[in-house]
């Protein structure tokens, strides 16, 4: 369990400490309290970052320890998906995104231009 909640509101106690012994002209106690209040704000930074580290490690445990969602592909399967990738791209050499997902007009096509 992290404290540093509880360290940022000590160290808010000693601020307002701080100003009091200021406003009494009590200059060694304030520089004691001030001090002491960034103290408490360091260890609180560096506990919150301690959290945050072993929240993250722990998440990518448990994220490392699910079972992959999709299995693979059978061989067979995959070099059927290969074959046809590539009688994709080469039936035409305008790429999908160039022509937005449509068809285009296979006159503009610089293959069926050679191929005339």
């Amino acid at each position: 369990m992290s404290y540093y909640p509880a360290m940022i509101a000590s160290a808010a106690l000693l601020t307002v400490g701080t100003a009091y012994a200021v406003y009494e002209h009590a200059w060694l106690p304030a520089f004691a309290l001030v001090h002491g209040a960034g103290l408490l704000v360091l260890w609180a930074r560096g506990e919150r970052a301690a959290h945050r580290r072993a929240l993250a490690l722990a998440q990518r445990a448990e994220l490392a320890a699910r079972p992959d969602p999709d299995p693979p592909l059978a061989p067979h399967l995959q070099s059927e998906l290969k074959r046809a990738w590539a009688e994709l791209n080469s039936a035409c050499c305008l790429p999908a995104g160039l022509s937005h997902h449509t068809e285009h007009d296979p006159t503009f096509c610089s293959r069926n231009r050679h191929a005339m």
